[in-house]
C-alpha cells in the first residue's frame, strides 16, 4: 500500500497529526506496516498540495506548532478510488502472501555457526519481544488521554486484525517453545 493511501485511510477516522499517524503505526501495528516520519510528512504535503487533505496549525507552549491534517471530501473520494485500484492490483499480482524480512529467521538459518549460548539468547529475546507485542495487541485499556487508536481498536476491522495477530503470535510462541530443541540448543 502506498504511503499516501495509508495516510488517507487513517485520516478517515478523523483529523490527526503526522506524529499521531506514526504512533498508530507503532506498537503492534508496526508488525504489519512500518512508516517513518521521513515518508509520512512528504506524503501528507503531497496530499495537501493535491487538496486531498487540509492542515491546521495549533500553537503549543514551548514547542513548534502542531500540524493537524483532515481529509477532504475530494480526499475521501480519491482514497476510495485508489484503495480499490490497489486492491485490484494486489489481486491481479497473484502474490497473496506478505514478504517477510526477518533478521531473527536469518540468524536461526545460520545458527549452527554460532555458539549455542548466542542462539539461545537470540531465541529468548525474540520470545520476550513477541510476548510484549502480544500484550500490546491484547490490551483493552486506554492508551493515552487523547486516544486516537480507539476506533482502530474497536472497529470490526480492528478487532479482526487484532484477533489474527493474536493467533499468529500465540502460534509462533508455541512453536518456538516446543521446537527450539531442534536447533540443538536448550
Amino acid at each position: 500500500m502506498q504511503t499516501g493511501t495509508l495516510c488517507l485511510g487513517l485520516l478517515t477516522d478523523g483529523p490527526k497529526s503526522g506524529y499521531t499517524i506514526k504512533q498508530l503505526l507503532s506498537g503492534p501495528l508496526n508488525q504489519i506496516y512500518n512508516l517513518s516520519f521521513g515518508s509520512i510528512y512528504p506524503a501528507l504535503n503531497k496530499l495537501m498540495d493535491e487538496k486531498y487533505v487540509t492542515c491546521k496549525q495549533h500553537a503549543q507552549d514551548k514547542k513548534p506548532d502542531k500540524k493537524v491534517y483532515t481529509i477532504t471530501k475530494k480526499g475521501t473520494s480519491y482514497f476510495e478510488e485508489v484503495l480499490l485500484k490497489e486492491a485490484l492490483e494486489y489481486l491481479r499480482s497473484g502474490t497473496y502472501g506478505d514478504q517477510i524480512k526477518s533478521e531473527f529467521l536469518m540468524m536461526l538459518l545460520f545458527s549452527k555457526f554460532m555458539p549455542p549460548e548466542t542462539t539461545n539468547l537470540i531465541i529468548d529475546e525474540r520470545v520476550l519481544h513477541m510476548r510484549q507485542i502480544l500484550n500490546l495487541v491484547e490490551y483493552e485499556g486506554p492508551t493515552s488521554d487523547q486516544d486516537d487508536t480507539r476506533s482502530m481498536r474497536s472497529s470490526a476491522e480492528g478487532l479482526f486484525i487484532r484477533g489474527l495477530m493474536t493467533e499468529v503470535l500465540k502460534t509462533s510462541l508455541n512453536y518456538i517453545e516446543q521446537n527450539r530443541k531442534k536447533l540443538n540448543v536448550k
